[in-house]
């Protein structure tokens, strides 16, 4: 009889481990997808500043947008993600233009930040 207890109580053990680590990996999954969400927002920002990089010099901009949780854009009342971009714009002697983008979450600790220096264009 103790015996039995003693094999029941092992396999109660293992089934809680099990359980445990499960639960662990589904919230791992659950912050890897918030990650990847964020930095697809940050690095399309940044593609769609190389593409249309303005041909003026001397000046900055910044731009935020509130998108859902699926990245999809929405309003700052229901944003789940809110990215800055920071556009510099340099000198033409200086012939680079800094670009940030700054993608948080009002949900989580999320932050993502992209710096980088684009090939400057005169106009």
């Amino acid at each position: 009889m103790v015996e039995s207890l003693i094999a029941l109580l092992v396999l109660m053990i293992g089934f809680m481990a099990a359980v445990s680590m499960n639960t662990t990996a589904l919230r791992s999954e659950t912050t890897n997808e918030l990650q990847f969400q964020a930095v697809f927002l940050a690095d399309s920002k940044i593609e769609e500043v190389r593409s249309f990089m303005p041909t003026f010099s001397g000046s900055s901009t910044s731009i935020t947008e509130f998108f859902d949780r699926n990245g999809l854009v929405t309003n700052d009342a229901n944003a789940f993600f809110t990215r800055k971009t920071d556009i510099t714009l340099s000198t033409p002697s200086s012939k680079t233009d800094e670009v940030r983008v700054e993608v948080t979450s009002s949900r989580s600790s999320l932050k993502i930040n992209y710096v980088t220096l684009l090939d400057h264009v005169d106009g």
